[in-house]
């Protein structure tokens, strides 16, 4: 079947809900891959397959959960979203506008923003941490604290490695597959085709960036993810190239990753979810307003555009 002959005539809101529907049943499909590899390998059945999820305290569940993390991020994020351009565009590294090399600056500078605005991410952290919600909904909230708190468990379970190896695994699972994948879904699917749909690009990056924070089922982090989303969004309309979010958002796992390894092997004493915090006004002000000039500085100047050559060429 020739590219983009399927589903090439639909609606970008039809094309929304395809996407959806082929999201789902991609997930579905590789969550049971992943844990039927788990029972092959590990010799274990369902009910010790969903313990080693819930409780991931052993180096036999980190392995099972390295392994499922795998087969999931790589159906779910990234096997589906290529699936779907297949269906539906002419051309996946045009419609994806991968097809250009990046210039260098802008890479440099995107990954520089997700330092610079660092004070301003903790700053919203904190705020974030200390929302209550009306006691109505305390079940909600209650609800939401255990996700997270689950969620924590699973992310410390990964990071908590000593040696260089197992670094090195991290950076790939965690950090880079994320990367790929959440950009090809969100920035590259998602967000083309709400601005498609709804002929507002402004619109479409905050609607798919508060999309990218709930999704992650974290509310106690929503609005420093938020903020995140929407940096990595304008990164993709202002450079027109999807590696430009792909790299910053690389940047920006990758740095948390290595910082809590620094400081788990006793390296150094910033712990992670600390990594960046300056108090003060000041320090927030300017940490916006740097971001924001730097994210000005991409927009405005042609010459830090993408080249013009195609990689590979």
């Amino acid at each position: 079947m020739k590219q983009g002959v399927a589903l090439t005539n639909l609606s970008a809101g039809a094309k929304l809900l395809a996407f959806l529907l082929i999201l789902i049943v991609f997930y579905l499909i590789f969550s049971l891959a992943g844990l039927v590899a788990g029972k092959l390998i590990y010799h274990l059945d369902w009910a010790a397959l969903a313990g080693l999820i819930a409780n991931p305290n052993s180096n036999e569940a980190v392995s099972f959960l390295y392994l499922f993390q795998f087969i999931n991020s790589l159906g779910t994020f990234i096997l589906a979203p290529l699936f779907f351009i297949f269906l539906t565009e002419p051309g996946t590294g045009r419609f994806l506008q991968t097809r250009m090399s990046p210039n260098v600056i802008v890479l440099f500078l995107a990954g520089v923003s997700m330092y610079t605005v660092l004070p301003f991410i903790n700053y919203l952290s904190d705020i974030n941490a200390h929302m209550a919600f009306p006691q109505s909904l305390a079940g909600l909230m209650q609800w939401m604290k255990d996700k997270q708190a689950q969620a924590n468990e699973i992310t410390t379970a990964f990071l908590s490695v000593k040696g260089m190896g197992g670094l090195s695994l991290n950076l790939f699972i965690v950090a880079l597959m994320p990367a790929i994948g959440e950009e090809l879904v969100f920035r590259g699917v998602i967000q083309q085709h709400l601005i498609g749909w709804l002929r507002n690009k402004h619109v479409g990056v905050w609607l798919t960036a508060i999309l990218f924070s709930a999704v992650h089922l974290e509310f106690f982090g929503f609005l420093p993810r938020l903020v995140l989303g929407l940096m990595l969004g304008y990164l993709y309309v202002y450079s027109r190239n999807l590696w430009v979010p792909i790299f910053a958002h690389f940047v920006n796992n990758a740095s948390s990753i290595i910082i809590f390894y620094l400081h788990y092997n006793g390296y150094i004493h910033v712990k992670m979810e600390n990594f960046g915090a300056m108090p003060g006004v000041t320090a927030i002000v300017t940490s916006l307003i740097l971001t924001l000039w730097i994210f000005y500085f991409i927009k405005k100047n042609p010459w830090v555009k993408v080249k013009e050559k195609e990689v590979g060429e």
